[in-house]
């Protein structure tokens, strides 16, 4: 059940050039600017993770919401200066051992993400996607103190976890469903692209998990089926209400700053909610 794409280094420099580098933060930190210049920052909420629930609650069993986003276009930055940055944490999986068609458990929801320090006039707050929950869906965080404050996705009954909202233009980053057994699409950032080239301004992210719901498959291989997002995407629902099937199904795990998928399993037992991804704020040197 781990979220293998939020496992990178607390502070990674790459993308960009030398003259004008990006930095990724994945934990709560002091940032000095290594050199002089213009930076661009973005501040992501980290996602809430996905509700569990029985047969009789797969109807009302939703995804995470993802973690608002904060874009503060420019500032300019010299070496003596510094940030207090802070990550906030993707929601925990929710995970039950009862046996029982009729349980319902909601997840829990991402934390906060915020920027402050030298330059800025306000604190760059994005906050964490609320817990997918039975019949209200989890709501994407807020976002407040940049050029650009956007709330995220929202996750959905059958289809998952919300995206990260970078443009706030269209509604793939919401978890879409296109009819029951039809197509079930977790949240899907925008603008897309590999993350790791972000620069220049641009956040980039990758696809939202796909919802599945009593695959074919044997019961050795449907953990295969588990629909992890991209970096800031939504992970997708994974629902069995298949008689006799005795095994662990986990929904799919939010990219960075994405919902949690909802673990849906016949008897409950050995379901888990996908887990919420971490925050992340990303910094990056812009051309004069």
């Amino acid at each position: 059940m781990g979220n293998g794409m939020s496992n990178f280094t607390d502070f990674i420099g790459g993308g960009g050039s030398a003259s004008y580098p990006t930095f990724f933060l994945s934990k709560s930190q002091t940032w000095v600017p290594p050199q002089d210049g213009n930076i661009c920052i973005h501040v992501v909420g980290a996602g809430g993770s996905g509700s569990i629930g029985g047969q009789s609650n797969m109807q009302n069993m939703r995804g995470g919401g993802a973690g608002g986003y904060c874009k503060k276009n420019s500032l300019a930055v010299t070496t003596s200066g510094s940030f207090t940055v802070v990550v906030g944490a993707g929601g925990a999986a929710r995970i039950t051992n009862v046996d029982s068609t009729s349980v319902y458990e909601s997840g829990y929801d991402g934390g906060n993400s915020t920027v402050s320090g030298t330059g800025l006039t306000s604190t760059l707050t994005a906050n964490g996607g609320e817990k997918g929950a039975r019949v209200t869906f989890g709501g994407g965080g807020t976002a407040s103190g940049g050029d650009l404050n956007y709330t995220g996705g929202n996750g959905r009954t059958y289809a998952g976890g919300g995206a990260v909202n970078l443009t706030n233009t269209g509604t793939t980053h919401n978890a879409t469903v296109l009819a029951q057994d039809t197509g079930f699409y977790a949240g899907t950032p925008q603008i897309q692209g590999n993350f790791w080239d972000s620069k220049e301004g641009v956040l980039m992210g990758g696809k939202g998990g796909i919802g599945c719901r009593n695959p074919t498959s044997t019961n050795s291989s449907m953990q295969t089926l588990v629909s992890d997002g991209g970096f800031l995407a939504g992970g997708g629902n994974v629902m069995c209400d298949q008689a006799n099937i005795y095994m662990s199904i986990y929904g799919g795990a939010g990219g960075l700053g994405g919902g949690g998928g909802a673990g849906i399993l016949r008897n409950t037992k050995g379901a888990a909610g996908g887990l919420g991804g971490d925050g992340v704020v990303v910094i990056q040197y812009l051309p004069e």
